[in-house]
């Protein structure tokens, strides 16, 4: 059994998350882990009238750019669209699967911009208890 069974990719369509995904699909394959992949639907900036249907919508998005693009012969990938605060629903993802790692793009926002816009990389560093690796 690997030490590291299940692994979370967050996805918000940026190159760098595009980099951290193949590399979570690399590991996949080399740790024989399920990689979840996840997107999330900011509720802060969402129609909630709609939200059922951008999830749909988000979901098979995420689909058509990231597992649908990899031969999956050999790694178990997974897709997820989730609604709220990206930092909480990712680390939600992970706990509730039992995820001991999550890989992250990272935007390189600068320390001003950083400090006041937040980072969803930030956040799962310092909140999430797991290992993160975040991807530039």
């Amino acid at each position: 059994m690997s030490l590291i069974p299940r692994l979370v990719v967050a996805y918000d369509f940026s190159d760098p998350a595009r980099r951290a995904f193949e590399l979570g699909v690399f590991m996949g394959r080399q740790l024989k882990a399920e990689v979840h992949v996840v997107t999330v639907l900011d509720s802060r900036e969402s129609d909630s009238d709609d939200a059922g249907k951008e999830l749909d919508d988000l979901r098979q998005l995420l689909e058509m750019r990231t597992c649908g693009t990899v031969q999956a012969d050999d790694v178990e990938l997974s897709c997820h669209a989730l609604s709220g605060h990206p930092a909480e629903a990712v680390i939600s993802m992970a706990r509730e699967i039992d995820a001991p790692l999550i890989i992250c793009g990272t935007t390189g926002k600068g320390t001003v911009a950083r400090t006041l816009l937040g980072s969803v990389s930030h956040e799962l560093v310092h909140k999430s208890g797991a290992i993160v690796m975040s991807v530039p």
